[in-house]
């Protein structure tokens, strides 16, 4: 799986699907919306045989295809001040992408600041918590993972600890597209 900034795409591709940001979207909630359109100014989420590579090319992982069929799913989440999303897992395996505020993230091995334009890549099942860190406005990420055909249309999101289920949940999910690979 590749992100790529608008550039060129090299090789045939099984899904390709570009991001592009809203106008003045300030505080708006999704902050893009999902095109066809290559001729529109975006962020590219690409599924290809061949790695991606080029100055254009913000991120690029190998992720493997659940056996039984799988869909690439692109969403963002939006945290406002204040927002946690306490200790969990996803289901599939893909990049992330901050394209406003910041966040910290507390994976087992590392914790990290991310800022707009940084990208990073969560395996499957892989623990994270994720803190907003901006005083005003909106932080998004936009969240690429190729994940399980069952999980069509369903949340892929388990907490580590059933008990922060109790706690507030301030952030928001906005699926762009489910497509079968």
């Amino acid at each position: 799986m590749s992100l790529i900034r608008g550039g060129a795409v090299m090789g045939p591709t099984h899904v390709h699907a570009r991001w592009v940001p809203l106008r003045n979207a300030g505080a708006a909630h999704p902050a893009g919306q999902m095109t066809l359109d290559s001729a529109s100014r975006g962020l590219d989420f690409v599924l290809s045989e061949t790695a991606q590579s080029g100055v254009d090319v913000l991120a690029c992982y190998p992720c493997d295809y659940p056996a039984g069929g799988a869909f690439m799913r692109i969403d963002e989440v939006c945290f406002p001040v204040g927002a946690v999303a306490h200790r969990h897992t996803h289901t599939g395996a893909g990049i992330r992408h901050l394209v406003r505020g910041s966040l910290r993230l507390e994976a087992d091995d590392h914790t990290q600041t991310m800022n707009v334009g940084d990208s990073w890549f969560e395996a499957a099942n892989s623990p994270v918590r994720a803190v907003s860190l901006h005083e005003k406005g909106v932080a998004s990420f936009l969240r690429a993972m190729v994940i399980p055909a069952e999980f069509e249309g369903k949340s892929t999101f388990t907490l580590s600890n059933p008990d922060d289920a109790q706690l507030p949940r301030l952030q928001v999910t906005h699926r762009h597209i489910d497509l079968p690979l």
